[in-house]
């Protein structure tokens, strides 16, 4: 996986906007250089399906991701027919990600359980094994790409990487366990993250086709002084020093050409090849795919 080429995302986040400033923002992503856009799925923000139709329509070459549908607060049929049709209207740009939801307001306001984390990764492994064959139902649509849109499924726990490491052509590591000492979502360090990768690549040994490796950067810092600017960043590591996180490939700290090198590493040593970034590091970043390419 090492010796492929490198592709990046961006995740674009808006509550609200015009059809117009969203288009814009998104043919601006492409312009970047960005292979991926990327939609999230969260009730504050607006709707992933019809934002991912409309970055597709904006665009002609990057694909379109949802990044990450919340699988456990959709009924599977319905979201079977969102697939299709946001495929088709995509003309097969269509790269689906799913998750189990986090979020347990987001649960409480659709009148949906929120459950035990196992609860929603058994949740989501329903919708992963069940979506082939509902995507090929009769009298419904289909999408483009056959059986299926490309699947990427991401998350730090096991359970979550084996179903990724089996049924997905992308696993996405979060890096992020929640930590019940924080109260919250905590990063952890590279040898840990290291040991996830090993677990992935050992569950997916028997595939034809071995899945790609993704990061989701947690923050993108432009600078000439790393060791400062990892310091004021340990607000999502508590427990790690500047030095450890220096070395985790979810936190993006450097000069163009540094973290540009800090990529190329991760993809000798992690096997990572696809990098996604929030939107606020859109154009900071875009200066990081220069200098790879």
């Amino acid at each position: 996986m090492a010796n492929r080429a490198l592709e990046f995302g961006v995740v674009m986040i808006s509550s609200g906007c015009t059809p117009e400033q969203w288009k814009v923002k998104c043919r601006r992503a492409e312009d970047l250089g960005y292979d991926v856009i990327g939609v999230p799925d969260h009730l504050n923000l607006m709707s992933p399906f019809p934002s991912a139709v409309l970055a597709g329509a904006a665009t002609t070459r990057a694909r379109i991701a949802t990044y990450v549908v919340n699988s456990n607060l959709y009924n599977r049929a319905l979201l079977a027919r969102d697939i299709a049709t946001t495929d088709l209207l995509l003309d097969g740009r269509l790269e689906l990600g799913l998750g189990t939801g986090y979020v347990e307001r987001e649960f409480e306001a659709a009148g949906i359980p929120f459950g035990t984390p196992a609860d929603r990764v058994a949740g989501l492994e329903s919708a992963v094994t069940g979506l082939e064959e509902l995507l090929g139902a009769e009298d419904s649509p289909l999408p483009v790409q056959r059986p299926r849109p490309p699947l990427v499924v991401g998350g730090h726990g096991k359970r979550v990487l084996r179903l990724a490491a089996h049924e997905a052509e992308v696993v996405s590591f979060t890096g992020a366990p929640f930590r019940p000492e924080f109260g919250r979502t905590g990063l952890v360090d590279a040898p840990a993250l290291r040991e996830r990768v090993g677990f992935v690549r050992r569950e997916c040994a028997g595939r034809t086709a071995p899945p790609v490796f993704n990061v989701l950067s947690k923050q993108t810092v432009l600078t000439t002084d790393r060791r400062a600017a990892a310091a004021e960043l340990g607000r999502y590591a508590p427990d790690l020093g500047v030095d450890q996180l220096l070395e985790v490939p979810t936190l993006f700290i450097g000069t163009a050409r540094q973290i540009a090198e800090q990529l190329h590493r991760h993809s000798e040593d992690f096997g990572i090849t696809y990098f996604t970034v929030m939107e606020p590091a859109l154009e900071d970043f875009a200066k990081v795919i220069e200098q790879v390419r």
